[in-house]
């Protein structure tokens, strides 16, 4: 421990502890930076959900797998990879029966985050990969095929219409709960790493 005195303060520092993390983390070469934060992190004040789905991928019971991951303020706070109770007759099921579980999971993250941190959150933003769901969102007509939707279908437009859930549309290559779905390509699993700053080393 260096201990620097001078007339009008006295500081500690740490230099031998600090580079042995950098080196541990496979950081000695990183550049300082002038501000804490990184360029373009998020910061608003919306608890955010991505929410992805497999379609019938086990081949003995024909159930799909879930994948969901919540961030706030950038930091992974929930996460889970499980199979779905139903088999879902269509991939756009599948992907609605994930979001929904997001949903309902998403009210006592939010309730928790205010409680603790006395603030208000802003919409709860989902991130999905499927069009058709999102377009069955905003006009779901019930038919014969989809009247087992329709309650769902009805209970997310109405926490949307209501300004307590935001559903967008990103490009699958953007989905980083895909890793949690499925075995995935070394692109999807790098993906989910940096979005959750998680960092590979092997300690000496």
């Amino acid at each position: 421990m260096d201990l620097c005195q001078t007339n009008d303060s006295v500081s500690l520092s740490q230099p031998k502890l600090i580079h042995k993390g950098l080196e541990l983390l496979g950081m000695e070469d990183c550049k300082p930076a002038r501000t804490p934060l990184s360029p373009g992190t998020d910061s608003n004040n919306a608890v955010k959900y991505f929410t992805d789905a497999t379609w019938a991928d086990d081949l003995e019971s024909r159930l799909s797998r879930s994948g969901s991951i919540c961030f706030w303020k950038a930091c992974p706070v929930a996460w889970n990879s499980k199979k779905q109770k139903n088999i879902a007759l269509s991939s756009t099921e599948a992907e609605l029966n994930a979001l929904s579980d997001g949903v309902q999971e998403s009210q006592w993250v939010t309730y928790l985050i205010e409680e603790l941190w006395k603030e208000k959150l802003d919409p709860t933003e989902f991130n999905i990969d499927n069009q058709g769901l999102l377009e069955k969102i905003k006009n779901f007509g019930s038919n014969s095929k989809t009247k087992h939707l329709d309650i769902k279908m009805k209970w997310l437009r109405e926490l949307k219409n209501s300004n307590q859930i935001n559903v967008k549309l990103i490009p699958s290559e953007e989905m980083v709960a895909d890793a949690l779905t499925k075995p995935s390509s070394a692109e999807s699993l790098r993906r989910l790493q940096e979005r959750c700053f998680l960092v590979l080393f092997s300690p000496s």
